[in-house]
């Protein structure tokens, strides 16, 4: 079917303004919220609370430079974004030596377009300009009406992942354990196939820790999971693993206090991943539990190997339900080695509590 050049002009046009509505109506909701509680404010670091609109993907801060004060100042605020990283809303607080106000708006790509208002929210400007930005910094260069050109830098730490609700950060560490003493029972015919699990202990650190960001998941299962729906997933970008950024920090040292944690085993549903259960996860560890998850070969949807081995799921069920219970059990065996032996996890898991949850 074709469709003639000016039904081309109007379907263009709209697409256009859906992109704008879009990204205005969500810093709307933002800006209401923002401007309820800005008589709170006092101090310039406002601390914004998990729930807003949902949940809050991200913070920045970083340095402004208003060309004709010739002056540096401070900036910070949350973003908030829809399926990609290339499209959102802000809202934040800048400050110079004597002044302060705030700022929102929306950014399309490298397009970022808002406004600017003083302390009373009597808007001083109106602006527009180019953003780039990575994963972890950003910068812009604005052309403001009234206040000429802007420059701004910072960095920036973004998740769609929902906010942590506990005082607890999330340090990560992965596991390949090969159970010796059992053989796979899923390949009855190698009788050098022995049991291996892919493990990920997930655990409390303090608030402040930095550090190297895990993955959401690897190329390979975020792959292989795309795949399995049963429609085309066109709103959901094919680089979509890389910027999910769970909160969680490689071999980040364990939370200082107090001396143990709880543990949890995490089991996913058959056919599924522990990686898709991250938001799940993330929270019970941030208010204070060590998880301990399993991806059960031939029983998971696709289990990783470190040397690019994968196995997927197989429909041979009568086996799976004794086969995860031995999992769980081995690894149960691991972590007690772990917390006698391990000078990084030495007597911190409170073995005296230990649960195990799952799907299905």
């Amino acid at each position: 079917m074709k469709i003639n050049p000016m039904k081309k002009i109007i379907l263009s046009v709209l697409f256009t303004i859906m992109l704008t509505i879009i990204p205005l109506s969500s810093a709307y909701n933002l800006n209401t919220y923002y401007e309820k509680q800005k008589d709170d404010i006092s101090e310039f670091k406002v601390n914004y609370p998990n729930n807003i609109y949902e949940w809050q993907d991200g913070t920045f801060s970083g340095t402004c430079n208003m060309e004709n004060k010739n002056e540096q100042g401070q900036i910070n605020g949350i973003i908030k974004q829809g399926r990609t990283s290339d499209i959102g809303t802000f809202i934040g607080q800048w400050q110079l030596l004597d002044e302060k106000g705030y700022v929102k708006g929306f950014f399309i790509n490298t397009i970022i377009i808002g406004k600017i208002t003083n302390e009373e929210s009597k808007i001083l400007s109106y602006f527009f300009g180019k953003i780039t930005y990575n994963n972890t910094h950003f910068s812009t260069n604005i052309n403001s009406i009234k206040l000429g050109k802007i420059f701004v830098s910072g960095e920036f730490l973004a998740s769609f992942m929902p906010g942590l609700t506990g005082p607890y950060n999330i340090g990560i560490q992965k596991f390949h354990l090969i159970d010796e003493n059992r053989l796979e029972e899923f390949t009855e015919d190698d009788p050098n196939d022995f049991r291996e699990l892919m493990v990920q202990l997930w655990y409390p650190i303090d608030k402040d820790t930095t550090g190297e960001k895990i993955e959401y998941m690897d190329l390979i299962t975020f792959e292989w999971l795309m795949g399995r729906s049963p429609i085309p997933l066109i709103t959901i970008p094919k680089t979509a693993d890389k910027f999910v950024q769970p909160h969680g920090i490689i071999n980040a040292e364990i939370a200082s206090y107090p001396n143990q944690f709880p543990v949890i085993i995490f089991s996913p549903g058959y056919d599924g991943d522990y990686e898709i259960y991250t938001s799940l996860i993330e929270d019970l560890v941030s208010n204070g539990f060590i998880v301990v998850s399993i991806n059960h070969p031939y029983i998971s949807g696709i289990t990783v190997f470190p040397d690019g081995r994968t196995i997927k799921a197989t429909n041979v069920q009568n086996i799976s339900l004794p086969s995860l219970i031995a999992d769980a059990k081995f690894v149960l065996d691991f972590i007690t080695e772990l917390n006698n032996t391990d000078q990084f996890f030495l007597g911190r898991l409170d073995l005296s509590k230990v649960g195990m949850y799952g799907h299905s």
